[in-house]
């Protein structure tokens, strides 16, 4: 088998055996793969696929003899999202994967495939550097230029870095300001000339930086900002898209009506949240917290008196 099938084939493994568990046995594994077409040629080649996968990824499908069944071994001490994280990468390259073996002449992806792109993007040369400080645990040193600012004039950063992340096809960097002595937060578009100094990282914060970004929609974190439930009211219509695609990991519907949907979020109030909201137009209502919900209410007018 091609290795875009070979990698589909042990996906499907994964997803067959995690939680919550249904602990199927080896032969139906073999029937599934089958009715996918992708099966195997003997329940052997599926032994060889885990293998593959706890060799080549740590990932653990482990059988219990008291169910008869397997089932993918999560540690305790392991971060439930760093996994998933990491199977969503596996995911997106199995899509890529995908679309090298289909796709067989150029003229097939300019005919049939459009991709959403941005050939404008400035910082994205900043990531090999930026990774290798990571990957090393060591301090970076840039130049960095805020927009918050007008005619900002570039200052040099020393950082000690903390994880990189993508919002709306822009990278980020959350570190910690050696200078300033405290988290922030730095867009790659704003960045020059990035450079590994041989200074080791003095503190590993990698939970801190998680822990911020987990309830966060977007990139800002104002200082002291706590989670608070997020109630949003959308049209049916508008709904079927939301819940389709969550606009965050806490996502829950709590209503649902012939007319109306209201889902709520736990999120940090914050630019882009209400940014998320205002490009929903008419189809939502914010129904909670009232701050929020005033807010909006504000911006709405502003935008109004525009066109008046």
């Amino acid at each position: 088998m091609t290795p875009s099938l070979n990698l589909h084939r042990r996906l499907c493994l994964i997803r067959w055996t995690k939680k919550p568990y249904t602990y199927p046995t080896k032969k139906e594994l073999s029937e599934r793969l089958n009715d996918l077409g992708i099966g195997a040629n003997s329940l052997r080649t599926i032994e060889r696929d885990m293998e593959k996968l706890r060799d080549e990824y740590s990932i653990d499908i482990r059988h219990d003899n008291v169910k008869n069944g397997y089932y993918l071994y999560v540690p305790s001490d392991e971060d439930v999202e760093d996994f998933n994280q990491f199977v969503s990468l596996l995911e997106r390259r199995e899509r890529l994967d995908f679309l090298q073996s289909a796709v067989t002449s150029i003229r097939d992806a300019g005919n049939y495939l459009q991709f959403e792109r941005n050939e404008q993007f400035i910082g994205a040369g900043c990531l090999p550097v930026l990774w290798e400080a990571l990957r090393c645990q060591k301090v970076v040193q840039f130049e960095y230029a805020s927009y918050a600012a007008e005619h900002s004039i570039p200052t040099i950063r020393k950082v000690e870095p903390g994880i990189l992340f993508e919002y709306r096809n822009r990278w980020y960097l959350d570190a910690w300001d050696i200078e300033k002595g405290g988290i922030r937060t730095f867009g790659l578009d704003r960045m020059g000339n990035p450079m590994v100094v041989g200074q080791t990282i003095s503190t590993k914060r990698t939970a801190v930086y998680k822990a911020l970004r987990k309830q966060v929609i977007g990139v800002t974190i104002p200082t002291g900002a706590m989670a608070e439930q997020v109630v949003l009211r959308f049209n049916k219509l508008e709904a079927k898209y939301v819940q389709s695609l969550p606009l965050h990991s806490s996502q829950r519907t709590v209503q649902e009506t012939n007319s109306h949907v209201d889902i709520a979020l736990l999120v940090v109030l914050n630019h882009e949240l209400e940014r998320e909201i205002l490009a929903f137009g008419e189809a939502v209502e914010v129904l909670e917290p009232a701050y929020l919900r005033e807010t909006i209410t504000r911006r709405v007018s502003q935008v109004g008196n525009f066109y008046s």
